[in-house]
């Protein structure tokens, strides 16, 4: 691997925090067939290059996360790029990361309008491609509304297996809140998921920090989650 490639391994190890993410613990809604792809692409099959794209908070992190995880247990060589962080390490960053079996790239909109780092991308795609690797990258609007110079880049991505992730419906998010405060050993009552879901910013990484902050003010107090508690600690006004 060259030396820009080999300093991205190093310092990925340092901005990836292992966050658990898996497909088992994604709660699809009307996106269970972003899923099957991804869980398709994850084991080697099918289209090589997949794309999501969808708003802020809604879980593409999370799927690359869990789609490489799973790529990376059946033996493939594997990394996560979160580009909006790679971006202060130069595009140089990109080189060699053609040589992996299976590559996710997390934030591409963060790159967009920087020649070199779209240059750098294009090449990237074209020589994984040739390869025979495979590829997976998430942005916040569908390839042709990115502000991308390089028309070529646009192209190559719109050519990519296409995925909209959509937002939950209420009943599902409200559903998956319950699920993911089980996961970490929480008894949410559907009164206070309802509660935080009216008080809280309804991303996904907005929940799961209340719900790291509760769980520890939870063990903390030895008390029970109830809507006054979950009020005091999270300091939210009615």
């Amino acid at each position: 691997m060259s030396a820009g490639g080999e300093r991205w391994r190093q310092l990925t190890l340092t901005l990836f925090r292992d966050t658990g993410a898996s497909f088992d613990n994604f709660h699809a809604g009307d996106n269970r067939e972003a899923l099957r792809a991804l869980a398709t692409w994850a084991a080697g099959e099918g289209p090589w290059c997949v794309l999501l794209w969808g708003a802020s908070g809604i879980g593409k992190s999370h799927l690359l996360q869990a789609a490489i995880r799973v790529a990376a247990e059946r033996g493939a060589q594997t990394m996560y790029v979160p580009l909006r962080e790679a971006r202060d390490y130069g595009a140089d960053a990109l080189d060699g990361l053609d040589e992996l079996d299976a590559l996710a790239l997390d934030d591409v909109d963060a790159i967009a309008g920087e020649r070199a780092w779209e240059d750098a991308l294009f090449g990237l795609y074209n020589r994984m491609h040739a390869a025979g690797g495979r590829l997976i990258l998430s942005c916040p609007a569908a390839p042709r509304d990115l502000s991308l110079t390089l028309p070529d880049l646009r192209s190559r991505l719109s050519a990519a297996l296409v995925y909209h992730v959509l937002p939950l419906a209420d009943d599902d998010k409200h559903a998956a809140l319950i699920a993911a405060a089980a996961a970490r050993g929480i008894s949410l009552p559907d009164a206070v998921a309802s509660y935080l879901l009216r008080r809280l910013p309804r991303d996904w990484p907005a929940l799961h920090t209340a719900l790291a902050t509760l769980d520890t003010a939870s063990l903390s107090a030895g008390r029970s989650l109830t809507v006054p508690f979950v009020r005091e600690v999270l300091r939210l006004e009615d």
